[in-house]
């Protein structure tokens, strides 16, 4: 099978380029200004924002199946650039959709659990969307047009972590470098998540991408619901490093330009059903993982 990967040189699309290396498909990747090659797949140039240019580049290309993980994801530039976000989250995605279902193509989008208002825990695939922040209606909207065509699947996936594969530091990489400069570092209480690790995230998009019987609405979190300062106070434990430098605040204490979702934790019953063999370990399992 011909896959095509979106959003290639990025921090996920690094571990599925890794997990997809030797599985027997062809991939290539797709990065809007990196070329060249990750291990034995190759990188193509292609720009989501020129409609045109992504068009030619899906004939050209003519994979079997898609994994969408391109996206605008920075909150901050969401903020100052609305209109690039819903050309690159919403727009493109139509465009991929589009070409996907009149080809009879297998796509995978991945959204986000910030499509959802925070309000309580443990969001499922039928709950409705209600996104208070900017990115999260982009992907919404995104969400929206690739779910016309009742063949794809929307993959919502909570908060990924892990050590970057991609040579740009994640904010782990970046609590764990300033903890190790004995820096002291706040992060939310009152914030929930689901967290899973950038290798597992890969698995499970890996296996997705094969399995076209798997369509709609997907969560892909992980088994844990923990607040960001849990979480990453876990974390630095399991890796040595000073957990008494990080600070426990709460939301209000440092207000944003937009408001934070309190809660979008995922309820993944539905990835248990569908995938009973995935793997899914704890926080500190996770980033064994992804450093193996």
């Amino acid at each position: 099978m011909r896959i095509v990967v979106t959003g290639a040189s990025g921090q996920l699309g690094s571990y599925v380029l890794d997990r997809l290396d030797g599985s027997g498909h062809e991939v290539i990747g797709w990065s809007r200004s990196t070329g060249g090659s990750r291990g034995r797949t190759p990188i193509e140039p292609v720009d989501l924002i020129d409609p045109d240019a992504l068009a030619a580049a899906l004939d050209r290309t003519n994979p079997d199946a898609i994994l969408h993980l391109a996206a605008i994801s920075r909150v901050d530039r969401v903020l100052a650039d609305p209109a690039l976000a819903s050309t690159v989250n919403a727009d493109a995605s139509g465009t991929i959709a589009d070409w996907a279902s009149s080809n009879a193509r297998r796509l995978v989008f991945t959204s986000t659990d910030l499509v959802f208002d925070g309000s309580r825990a443990w969001w499922r695939e039928d709950d409705s969307p209600r996104p208070i922040l900017g990115y999260g209606r982009s992907k919404q909207e995104g969400e929206r047009r690739v779910l016309r065509h009742p063949s794809h699947l929307v993959a919502r996936l909570s908060l990924l972590y892990g050590p970057s594969r991609c040579g740009r530091p994640t904010f782990l990489d970046a609590i764990i470098d300033a903890l190790r400069r004995r820096e002291s570092r706040s992060l939310f209480l009152d914030e929930f998540r689901t967290p899973l690790d950038y290798a597992t995230a890969a698995e499970a998009l890996a296996r997705l991408v094969e399995s076209p019987e798997i369509i709609g609405i997907l969560h892909v979190g992980g088994v844990e619901r923990v607040s960001r300062f849990e979480m990453l106070r876990r974390l630095a434990a399991h890796a040595g490093l000073p957990v008494n430098l990080l600070r426990g605040n709460r939301q209000d204490d440092a207000p944003g330009p937009e408001p934070r979702p309190s809660d979008v934790s995922l309820d993944t019953s539905r990835l248990e059903e569908w995938l009973p063999a995935l793997d899914r370990p704890t926080l500190e399992g996770g980033l064994e993982r992804c450093l193996r």
